[in-house]
């Protein structure tokens, strides 16, 4: 019943969705992430594929009723004033359990920059996971899997890469996505 009300969702509003890969552990890359919404929209398209993902989420966001929400959506409350060992953490959740797949944003906020977060290449590499790239774009209004990163070179070329994967899509809030590079 879920999958038959998200797939009319989707098709009601227009959105169009290809298949997600069979994985059970994978860290996936979000972008564009400009909204609530985005994170609305990419959770309703992993239970297409009945995935079981975990997402990190700002504290802040966690307040009365919405973390209650959150929380049931596999949001995990992150104090980013401070160091935690989150990455660690990652990685050990990663090597205890068989299936595991972790949602990131790149950006680590919905504000425009062009500053991303290189967490996500020390949790798949100390983890041994693939990392997939998971994208909307409402200029298409298509969402889904992009490609998966090729994780050779230094943390600098592979985020390179993967910004450049992202370049052309457009987020919910329009001017607020931004990768540093042109779209060709």
């Amino acid at each position: 019943m879920l999958k038959w009300s998200i797939k009319k969702y989707f098709n009601i509003t227009g959105w169009r969705y290809n298949q997600f890969p069979d994985l059970k552990k994978a860290v996936i890359l979000m972008a564009p992430h400009t909204s609530i919404w985005d994170f609305v929209l990419g959770k309703l398209y992993l239970n297409l594929y009945e995935k079981k993902a975990k997402v990190f989420i700002k504290k802040e966001a966690f307040w009365w009723p919405l973390g209650y929400f959150l929380k049931k959506w596999g949001g995990i409350p992150v104090d980013r004033g401070k160091r935690t060992g989150l990455t660690e953490k990652a990685i050990e959740t990663f090597n205890q359990n068989k299936e595991f797949l972790l949602i990131i944003t790149p950006e680590g906020t919905r504000k425009k920059t062009k500053h991303w977060k290189k967490g996500f290449i020390r949790i798949a590499r100390g983890a041994n996971v693939p990392v997939v790239l998971g994208y909307l774009d409402k200029k298409t209004k298509t969402l889904g899997f992009l490609d998966f990163v090729a994780m050779e070179g230094s943390d600098e070329e592979i985020m390179e890469r993967v910004k450049r994967k992202y370049t052309g899509l457009t987020g919910l809030r329009k001017n607020k996505f931004e990768t540093g590079y042109e779209q060709a």
